[in-house]
Protein backbone atom coordinates (compact mmCIF):
# COMPACT_ATOMS: atom_id res chain seq x y z
CA UNK A 1 0.00 0.00 0.00
CA UNK A 2 1.64 3.36 -0.88
CA UNK A 3 2.23 5.66 1.69
CA UNK A 4 -0.48 8.72 2.38
CA UNK A 5 0.32 12.20 1.05
CA UNK A 6 0.93 14.43 3.85
CA UNK A 7 -2.04 17.30 4.25
CA UNK A 8 0.52 20.06 5.05
CA UNK A 9 1.94 19.41 1.37
CA UNK A 10 -0.97 19.89 -0.37
CA UNK A 11 -1.57 23.18 -2.47
CA UNK A 12 -4.56 23.78 -4.45
CA UNK A 13 -4.89 24.44 -7.78
CA UNK A 14 -6.10 28.02 -9.32
CA UNK A 15 -6.57 28.37 -12.41
CA UNK A 16 -5.50 31.77 -13.87
CA UNK A 17 -6.33 32.23 -17.48
CA UNK A 18 -3.99 33.26 -20.49
CA UNK A 19 -4.12 37.40 -20.95
CA UNK A 20 -5.32 37.90 -24.14
CA UNK A 21 -3.28 37.91 -27.67
CA UNK A 22 -3.40 41.13 -29.48
CA UNK A 23 -2.85 39.85 -32.86
CA UNK A 24 -3.92 42.82 -35.14
CA UNK A 25 -1.74 41.93 -38.35
CA UNK A 26 -3.43 38.67 -39.54
CA UNK A 27 -6.74 40.19 -38.43
CA UNK A 28 -6.19 43.72 -40.58
CA UNK A 29 -5.31 41.95 -43.37
CA UNK A 30 -8.08 39.08 -43.39
CA UNK A 31 -10.31 42.01 -42.99
CA UNK A 32 -9.20 44.54 -45.61
CA UNK A 33 -8.50 42.21 -48.68
CA UNK A 34 -11.73 41.15 -49.81
CA UNK A 35 -13.08 44.12 -49.92
CA UNK A 36 -9.53 45.34 -52.40
CA UNK A 37 -10.17 41.94 -54.04
CA UNK A 38 -13.84 42.36 -54.91
CA UNK A 39 -13.18 46.15 -56.11
CA UNK A 40 -10.56 45.40 -58.41
CA UNK A 41 -11.84 41.82 -59.42
CA UNK A 42 -8.33 40.08 -59.02
CA UNK A 43 -9.05 36.43 -58.91
CA UNK A 44 -5.33 36.08 -57.28
CA UNK A 45 -6.23 38.36 -54.55
CA UNK A 46 -9.39 37.20 -53.43
CA UNK A 47 -8.32 33.59 -53.77
CA UNK A 48 -5.36 34.94 -51.09
CA UNK A 49 -8.21 36.74 -48.97
CA UNK A 50 -9.71 33.66 -48.35
CA UNK A 51 -6.95 31.27 -47.42
CA UNK A 52 -5.98 34.21 -45.04
CA UNK A 53 -9.28 34.23 -43.69
CA UNK A 54 -9.70 30.65 -42.84
CA UNK A 55 -6.36 31.05 -41.49
CA UNK A 56 -7.58 33.57 -38.98
CA UNK A 57 -10.97 31.47 -38.57
CA UNK A 58 -8.31 28.53 -37.34
CA UNK A 59 -6.22 30.51 -35.28
CA UNK A 60 -8.93 31.99 -33.00
CA UNK A 61 -9.27 30.91 -29.69
CA UNK A 62 -12.66 28.73 -28.69
CA UNK A 63 -12.78 29.99 -25.27
CA UNK A 64 -12.45 33.53 -25.79
CA UNK A 65 -12.97 35.86 -22.56
CA UNK A 66 -15.22 38.72 -23.24
CA UNK A 67 -14.11 41.74 -22.70
CA UNK A 68 -16.17 44.95 -22.12
CA UNK A 69 -13.60 47.04 -23.09
CA UNK A 70 -12.61 45.81 -26.55
CA UNK A 71 -10.19 48.26 -28.29
CA UNK A 72 -9.84 45.97 -31.46
CA UNK A 73 -13.78 45.36 -31.87
CA UNK A 74 -13.41 43.44 -35.21
CA UNK A 75 -15.36 41.14 -36.73
CA UNK A 76 -16.19 37.21 -36.07
CA UNK A 77 -13.38 35.27 -37.69
CA UNK A 78 -16.33 33.24 -39.38
CA UNK A 79 -18.04 36.84 -41.01
CA UNK A 80 -14.13 37.47 -42.30
CA UNK A 81 -14.71 33.90 -44.28
CA UNK A 82 -18.20 34.44 -45.69
CA UNK A 83 -16.67 37.68 -46.85
CA UNK A 84 -13.85 36.57 -48.59
CA UNK A 85 -16.23 33.58 -49.82
CA UNK A 86 -18.21 36.41 -51.40
CA UNK A 87 -15.41 38.07 -52.88
CA UNK A 88 -13.95 34.69 -54.39
CA UNK A 89 -17.69 34.84 -56.02
CA UNK A 90 -17.51 38.47 -57.14
CA UNK A 91 -14.19 37.92 -59.13
CA UNK A 92 -15.67 34.89 -60.73
CA UNK A 93 -19.52 35.83 -61.64
CA UNK A 94 -18.35 37.14 -65.18
CA UNK A 95 -18.67 33.13 -66.14
CA UNK A 96 -22.25 33.17 -65.16
CA UNK A 97 -22.96 36.42 -65.78
CA UNK A 98 -20.87 38.39 -68.81
CA UNK A 99 -21.00 41.40 -69.26
CA UNK A 100 -20.62 41.55 -73.26
CA UNK A 101 -21.46 39.52 -75.84
CA UNK A 102 -19.41 40.10 -78.99
CA UNK A 103 -22.65 39.19 -81.38
CA UNK A 104 -24.86 41.76 -79.53
CA UNK A 105 -22.51 44.40 -80.21
CA UNK A 106 -21.64 44.00 -83.90
CA UNK A 107 -25.24 43.59 -84.43
CA UNK A 108 -26.00 46.79 -83.09
CA UNK A 109 -25.81 49.94 -85.19
CA UNK A 110 -22.92 52.33 -84.41
CA UNK A 111 -24.55 55.77 -83.52
CA UNK A 112 -23.23 58.41 -85.95
CA UNK A 113 -20.63 60.75 -85.57
CA UNK A 114 -21.17 64.51 -86.09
Amino acid sequence: MAPKAREDLIIPYKHIPAKVRKDAGGNVIAQSLPMAAMFMRNKMLSWAALFLSVQSYLQEPINKPEVANDDSASQPAILRVLFAFISVLTCYMDIVFPSSNPAFKKSVPAAPTA
